[in-house]
């Protein structure tokens, strides 16, 4: 089963449009880092850190050389915090693939070849696998192309829902 290590901002949306139940019936296995886990999961709305674990989110720590690398990282690429750069490490010390809405983010995993996606790869997933129906995941695109903080690729999530209303 393929290993998805994701940044805050992925579950955060997900918790916020309603999706973090269906997200953990997809194939995958999802983890975080401990750091990220204690330090940036703090208000999920509705859902609660026990919430996560009770879903199947797996905690994991780094070991020594993680944490060098992680710091290896934030040294490198100042705009990533120290959070962002043990998700990072994570992924790359494990081979597992990387969940991130954040374009900083999603540049360095690339340029370091870690194997990356974002929150509308993780929807199409969902679709995919029939774990919400397509009405609700139509409703949940627009209200993402119309809330100002949702930060995803106008065009992309555009597509998706010219897609789903045919």
């Amino acid at each position: 089963m393929r290993v998805l290590v994701s940044d805050s901002s992925v579950l955060l949306e997900m918790a916020k449009r309603g999706l973090l139940p269906a997200m953990f019936r997809l194939p995958f296995e999802f983890v975080v880092p401990d750091l990220l886990f204690e330090e940036e999961l703090i208000d999920l709305g509705e859902y609660t850190r026990d919430d996560l674990r009770s879903f199947g989110l797996r905690v994991e720590g780094l070991d020594p050389v993680g944490v060098t690398t992680a710091l290896s990282y934030q040294a490198r690429r100042r705009r990533l915090s120290l959070v962002d750069c043990f998700a990072l490490a994570l992924a790359s010390r494990r081979g597992y693939r990387l969940l991130t809405g954040d374009k900083a983010m999603r540049s360095f995993a690339e340029a370091e070849a870690i194997e990356v996606n974002g929150v509308l790869w993780l929807v199409d997933e969902m679709i995919a696998a029939n774990v919400v129906p397509a009405g609700d995941v139509l409703a949940v695109l627009i209200a993402m192309r119309d809330d100002p903080r949702c930060h995803l690729p106008g065009h992309e999530l555009a597509s998706r829902i010219d897609l789903l209303s045919r």
